[in-house]
C-alpha cells in the first residue's frame, strides 16, 4: 500500500522527470537558434568581405593613382602652358587695315 510519504515522492520524481524533459527541449531549440545565428553572422561576414573587395578596394586604389598621377599631370600642364606661351610669340601679330 502507499503510503502518503511514498505518494508525495512519486509526485515528485514526476515532476523532476518533466522539469528536465522540459529543459532539455528548451536546449535543444537555443542550440538550433544559436545555429541559425551563427549563419546569419557568417552569411553577413561574407557580404562584409565582398563589399571590401569590390567596393572599398578599388576606392582605395583610384584615391592612391590619384595622388601619384596629380604631380605627372601639374608637369604636363605646366608644360603645355609653357609651349602655348611660345607659340603666341613666335606668331606675328596680323596688322589690321584701317578702312
Amino acid at each position: 500500500m502507499l503510503t502518503p510519504l511514498d505518494l508525495l515522492y512519486i509526485t515528485i520524481a514526476i515532476g523532476t522527470a518533466l522539469l528536465v524533459i522540459f529543459l532539455c527541449i528548451t536546449l535543444v531549440y537555443s542550440i538550433l537558434i544559436l545555429r541559425d545565428v551563427n549563419q546569419l553572422v557568417s552569411s553577413a561576414k561574407d557580404t562584409a568581405e565582398k563589399v571590401n573587395t569590390y567596393v572599398m578596394k578599388p576606392v582605395k586604389a583610384a584615391k592612391n593613382l590619384h595622388k601619384h598621377i596629380t604631380p605627372i599631370i601639374k608637369i604636363v600642364e605646366d608644360k603645355l602652358a609653357e609651349r602655348m606661351g611660345e607659340e603666341e610669340e613666335e606668331k606675328p601679330k596680323k596688322k589690321k587695315k584701317k578702312k
